[in-house]
């Protein structure tokens, strides 16, 4: 056997699929594993209080409502014994008396410092390492679920303020982990690794059941505390078994090594942000745009599946967080199964990456877009609405092989701060939704308010599809390397001023391929 074809074997050897191999296990396969649990974690963590408010708080009923204005109650509840029940009992337990417009602050202020880290982010991770910045973000925020109780119980304020700090560690670690994706992982191989991310769907769809039967059982203060504490033991798992790079990593194998220094095409050097570059790339806004559409549907279904169900079909605590979680997990699963067809679709040949991503992003905002359009003209009907929501997850869950991966593509030099750069609009859903659901629904719980709520993320999700199916792109980008697009232009600008002096001149230029 020659040279080449031990080398070749050796590549295939430490290929993705070794990852099925336990007793091989690679040790980016390690990372996935770590990435998957971390971000299960910190989602945790993110929404455990969307479940946690539902008993925190009373539902609203006319007697409780001003005496100028009357709440419209959904069709399901109105007049109905169950909601007078329901209500009854959650005024017993409710601690906080805070409206919708409060509890829509208390929600999206995690998001209002989240966007502002998450350049500042980025580039801390491109130039100290993913793994620092990502593990301390995930241990920040699991010191302040723990802190939750207190604030809460001191006043509205003092729990707007954890929240966020929370937001601040969270931030850093979407970036930190795509910092990471970029040296460890090469490009036919992407998909499957950032489908590890969606440990935050399987995080959320734990996070509700448990959550509900924690509360029921131990108070609703045993949701900060039960998630904080398993974080914790994350991290240190994180900091034991996490490397910033194959060449850091003490325990990798030669043949991954190789692999990795073969297939992966990232600069050694520290460059300079070409922001300027970036905000006139149009794959990069296409890639803006898609992202809000994805996003905004995230987070309406975590941010407000558990008060919908809550509202309109009246549902205990315990049913709440079983049937809420359902979504998120189909969003996981979905993100395996596309994952896989997406990056064996690309290491085949038979699709290009912009093909491939744009395809991914088609799937996962077109056909959601349509089963959004049937909540809300059910019925009463709560099981059939949810395992709606839940197919429209799992088919969402494309967006792992799609809008999630393509900064990578675009810039693997830059993917931290890239990924920062888009999300500051991106991630603004993150609070824009709270406000604009909240003043929606705020005086009128009906089955028609809550259908134009789902109505908005349809019609939303299907224009910036649309614009990413026309605009973007899997390519990496000429910005990608400063100093090659700067030598680039330099070259141009040569080659017109010897154009322009003597056409001769430019000959030589052109034929060594410099223009």
């Amino acid at each position: 056997m020659s040279k080449t074809d031990i080398e070749s074997e050796s590549e295939k050897s430490a290929g993705w699929t070794s990852w099925l191999r336990p007793s091989r296990i690679p040790a980016r396969g390690v990372l996935g594993i770590l990435s998957f649990f971390g971000f299960f974690t910190n989602y945790m963590l993110r929404v455990n209080l969307n479940i946690a408010i539902v008993s925190m708080t009373a539902a609203p009923t006319n007697a409780s409502w001003s005496q100028n204005k009357t709440l419209v109650l959904s069709e399901c509840l109105a007049n109905s014994s169950k909601h007078s029940s329901l209500a009854d009992s959650q005024e017993d337990e409710a601690e906080f008396d805070w409206d919708t417009r409060q509890q829509g602050l208390v929600l999206g202020s995690f998001y209002w410092s989240y966007i502002v880290i998450m350049v500042p982010g980025g580039m801390v991770a491109e130039k100290y390492g993913g793994k620092l910045v990502y593990g301390g973000g995930n241990l920040l925020l699991c010191l302040m679920a723990l802190a939750i109780p207190v604030a809460a119980r001191m006043h509205i304020s003092a729990l707007i303020l954890v929240r966020l700090i929370q937001g601040l560690a969270a931030g850093v670690t979407w970036p930190a982990m795509h910092v990471m994706a970029s040296q460890w992982f090469p490009p036919h191989e992407r998909s499957k690794f950032v489908s590890t991310y969606m440990g935050n769907s399987v995080g959320i769809a734990v996070t509700y059941p448990l959550c509900g039967v924690l509360i029921d059982a131990f108070g609703w203060e045993s949701a900060f505390y039960v998630p904080g504490v398993l974080c914790l033991f994350w991290c240190v798992w994180w900091w034991f078994c996490a490397f910033d790079s194959p060449a850091s990593h003490p325990r990798i194998t030669k043949e991954e090594l190789t692999y990795l220094d073969r297939n992966v095409v990232i600069s050694k050097r520290k460059l300079k942000l070409p922001l300027k570059c970036i905000l006139t790339s149009i794959p990069f806004w296409a890639l803006v745009v898609a992202n809000v559409g994805t996003i905004w549907a995230f987070m309406t279904i975590i941010t407000y599946g558990p008060t919908y169900l809550k509202m309109v079909h009246g549902l205990s605590i315990r049913e709440n967080g079983l049937l809420s979680g359902l979504p998120n997990l189909s969003r996981f699963l979905g993100s395996l199964f596309f994952s896989w067809v997406i990056d064996s679709m690309i290491t085949s040949k038979k699709m290009t990456i912009t093909f491939a991503r744009k395809l991914a992003t088609v799937i996962a905002q077109g056909i959601p877009a349509g089963l959004f359009f049937l909540m809300g003209n059910m019925g009463c009907n709560a099981n059939m609405e949810v395992a709606v929501l839940t197919i429209a997850s799992m088919i969402s869950g494309s967006a792992s092989s799609g809008t999630l991966v393509n900064s990578v593509d675009l810039a693997p030099n830059f993917s931290g701060s890239l990924l920062g750069l888009i999300s500051i609009i991106g991630m603004s859903s993150g609070f824009v939704v709270p406000l604009v659901v909240g003043m929606i629904i705020r005086e009128n719980q009906s089955m028609a308010q809550w259908r134009f709520v789902f109505i908005i993320s349809a019609v939303l999700n299907v224009f910036t599809m649309i614009i990413f199916a026309i605009f973007g792109s899997g390519d990496v980008q000429s910005w990608n390397e400063p100093d090659v697009l700067k030598a680039q232009k330099k070259n141009r600008k040569i080659l017109k001023v010897a154009n322009e002096n003597d056409s001769s001149a430019a000959e030589p230029l052109k034929q060594s391929g410099v223009a």
